[in-house]
């Protein structure tokens, strides 16, 4: 018979290779599965959520139950872990109780329930709020010295606490708040309350109020004293806008020490009122009024402020600045800058020299002297100007009265002309702005008037008025509404001998959008731009902002300058990008002009503050 080969598997050797593997599989795996079972928890753990339920409040109810609820601050992060889950549960209805309680609600009825699911954990609480506690009595009382006070009383007539009203413990914190914060800031710097009670009866659904507020003595300015070691005491004297014997209100030291911080002098200002050296008022005694005497730190700033800038735009090209300021001269406050302009269309050399009089925290003489090339429409100016000028605040205006003396060489075509002028004039300024950089309300006006008499250092006579208004409205929290007027006139014998400075352009960034800066005046009979007698320009621009400080601009601008009133006006209009920088807004506008069918559209870029 042939031999048979054995049944393959059945050996002796594969038997042994069987029992080996049965003995070593279970201590490989072994380690293997009490790695996965340790693992498998923590990943269930990660992946637990905890959801709060809550039936029966809403509004302000709800936001301030879900505000005082720990466990709805504990849903909303990792690991969950459930003795800290179930902590915070118990936690809740007490939680809910203060939080139900600073609405007048202090008899709820509650119930609450955790249940454990495969992904974590449901909680749910159900209130019944109950009624509203009513207020049963109110007692707001002012004594002392300031019992009779009008900003006291004013605060007492304008709470919300009135008997048959309901409790709501933010309006009683707020009047007590209101009431102690008035009296100090009116100096009453002693000002405590003697009661203060807020009695809540929740089973009679009633509560009453009590507060007594007593002022304490009237505090007063003593002796004001500014350390410093740089200027006359007279001058310093000036710039205190206090008195000795004025009320001690909050009010008053602010304009203290933002009048010294606004001088410019000084770097640093801090006020010490030392009420430890009170002393009572002349003719009164302690308990009703005293007088404080009061220490004011400065720093003072550095002599010497320099300044260098750059910047672009498509009127003016590329343009370079530099400036030096002494801020004081001499101990009596004298200041001396001067600046410097380089750039396509005009260059400059400009120097003040101001010296403080009168009220010197807003008024001074200030001497100028300046030099100026400039391109004015297709013509161009060299302009020589030496000045004087009184400048002042006057019922919250910023005015400016002074003449200037100019000799003035311009050209327009291949004609050249020398004018002198003695310019006597005046303007006023004022603005309001919420933010000076990024203005989201604000407003400013701007006027001038100046003239010159023929035969009195002048070779024309000619008068001129020139008025300028913006502002900017916000429609919302990205949305603003900007809008721009500006009008002038010149009323001159001999306009052909008023030199270029003295004639209006309109155009460019800040003016026509869609047209060359300084291209919209009347021209001469080569076809150059001249300037004109009269402007009247106006835009209005909406821009919103998309995202972060970036932001989109569409605007319509209208106006020119002409020999006639009033202007034929040209029109431009388009969008922009709009970048909200640290030094102001950055703008890149296409604009369409509207009334020039040889160009079709033009590309502005500008910088800086929008008022």
């Amino acid at each position: 018979m042939p031999a048979t080969a054995p049944a393959r598997g059945n050996g002796p050797g594969r038997t042994r290779a069987i029992a080996v593997a049965g003995l070593l599989l279970p201590g490989l795996l072994l380690p293997g599965l009490l790695l996965l079972a340790l693992i498998a928890p923590a990943r269930g753990a990660d992946q637990r959520t905890l959801t709060v339920a809550i039936d029966g409040v809403s509004g302000d109810l709800l936001d301030n139950v879900r505000a005082y609820l720990s466990i709805v601050e504990l849903a909303k992060g990792k690991d969950l872990d459930g003795d800290r889950v179930r902590r915070a549960h118990r936690q809740a209805p007490e939680e809910i109780r203060r939080a139900l309680q600073a609405f007048g609600h202090y008899r709820p009825s509650i119930s609450a329930r955790l249940e454990t699911t495969d992904a974590g954990w449901v909680a749910h609480y159900r209130i019944q709020p109950g009624p509203v506690v009513q207020i049963a009595g109110v007692e707001i009382r002012v004594t002392g010295p300031g019992a009779d006070d009008p900003a006291l009383r004013q605060v007492i007539a304008d709470s919300p606490l009135g008997r048959g009203q309901p409790l709501r413990h933010a309006e009683y914190t707020g009047t007590k708040r209101r009431l102690i914060n008035t009296a100090v800031e009116t100096g009453y710097l002693d000002a405590e309350y003697t009661t203060s009670a807020l009695r809540v009866r929740p089973a009679a659904g009633e509560a009453n109020i009590r507060l007594v507020l007593a002022t304490g003595p009237a505090y007063h300015f003593g002796e004001v004293r500014v350390v410093q070691d740089i200027l006359d005491p007279d001058l310093i004297h000036g710039l205190v806008p206090v008195e000795s014997g004025q009320r001690l209100t909050s009010a008053r030291l602010l304009d203290l020490q933002f009048a010294l911080s606004d001088s410019d002098y000084f770097q640093r200002v801090s006020v010490d009122v030392q009420r430890a050296r009170a002393e009572p008022m002349p003719g009164a005694d302690a308990d009703t009024a005293v007088r404080v005497p009061v220490v004011v730190q400065t720093a003072p700033r550095p002599r010497r402020k320099y300044s260098l800038g750059g910047g672009y735009g498509t009127d003016t090209g590329p343009r370079v600045t530099a400036g030096v300021e002494f801020r004081r001269l001499n101990r009596r406050g004298h200041r001396f800058r001067t600046d410097m302009l380089v750039s396509q269309v005009r260059t400059s050399l400009s120097a003040r020299y101001q010296i403080p009089i009168g009220n010197v925290r807003s008024e001074a003489v200030s001497f100028t002297g300046s030099y100026q090339r400039a391109e004015l429409g297709d013509g161009t100016s060299r302009k020589y100007t030496v000045g004087v000028s009184r400048d002042r605040e006057w019922l919250g205006w910023q005015g400016s009265l002074y003449t200037r003396y100019s000799v003035e060489r311009f050209e327009f075509s291949h004609d050249t002309e020398q004018t002198r002028l003695l310019t006597p004039g005046i303007s006023l300024s004022r603005s309001r702005a919420d933010d000076p950089v990024h203005t989201r309300r604000g407003w400013s006006v701007y006027g001038d008037v100046h003239g010159a008499r023929e035969g009195v250092l002048a070779d024309v006579s000619f008068a001129q008025v020139h008025g300028r208004l913006q502002s900017v409205l916000s429609l919302g929290s990205r949305l603003r509404l900007l809008g721009r007027a500006e009008a002038a006139a010149d009323f001159s014998r001999g306009f052909a001998e008023l030199p270029a400075s003295e004639r209006f352009f309109a155009g460019g960034d800040r003016s026509v959008r869609g047209y060359a800066y300084q291209s919209l005046a009347p021209t001469n009979a080569d076809g150059d731009v001249v300037g004109g007698k009269y402007l009247a320009t106006g835009s209005l621009e909406a821009d919103l902002r998309v995202f972060g400080n970036w932001g989109v601009a569409a605007f319509y601008d209208v106006g020119n300058a002409s020999n006639d009133w009033p202007p034929q006006a040209k029109r431009g209009a388009g969008g922009g990008l709009r970048w909200f920088s640290p030094i102001g807004t950055i703008r890149l506008d296409y604009a369409v002009p509207l009334d020039d069918p040889d160009r079709a559209y033009r590309i502005h870029f500008s910088m800086g503050p929008d008022l």
